[in-house]
């Protein structure tokens, strides 16, 4: 089983300008031809297995801003299928959220919240990970 890589796009200036992530965010995963859909959008719907390991990363697109993932709420968390955990990506230091499905077999859709942190400012967004039989 591959891991799932999701990256977040965002356009931090954008953001603040208009005090909302909708619009402006961007998310891409490594398993479109899986079954994932809404790719380059907000709410993202990654299609994954039990068992997968999900890894979560964010860049602005302005490369001078920064932006940091600050968690996750959501039904996914709350059920317990899949809870992000902060770390670092071995050799670059850079920081990543990772986490494995657990559903025990079932298969499902699952919202979570991802909460982006920039200039000071905490937005929330969105997306899905859709379970799927192995």
């Amino acid at each position: 089983m591959k891991q799932i890589n999701i990256l977040i796009v965002v356009d931090t200036e954008s953001a603040l300008a208009s005090g909302d992530l909708g619009g402006n965010v961007y998310l891409i995963d490594t398993n479109k031809f899986f079954g994932s859909y809404n790719i380059g959008q907000e709410e993202l719907v990654s299609a994954c297995s039990d068992g997968q390991v999900i890894i979560w990363s964010v860049t602005p697109v302005n490369p001078g801003n920064d932006a940091q993932i600050s968690g996750f709420t959501g039904e996914m968390i709350t059920k317990k299928v899949c809870v992000p955990e902060q770390g670092a990506l071995p050799g670059t230091g850079d920081i990543i959220w990772s986490a494995r499905v657990q559903t025990q077999g079932a298969t499902a859709k699952y919202q979570y919240s991802c909460d982006l942190t920039f200039d000071g400012k905490t937005m929330t967004f969105d997306p899905y990970i859709d379970v799927k039989a192995n």
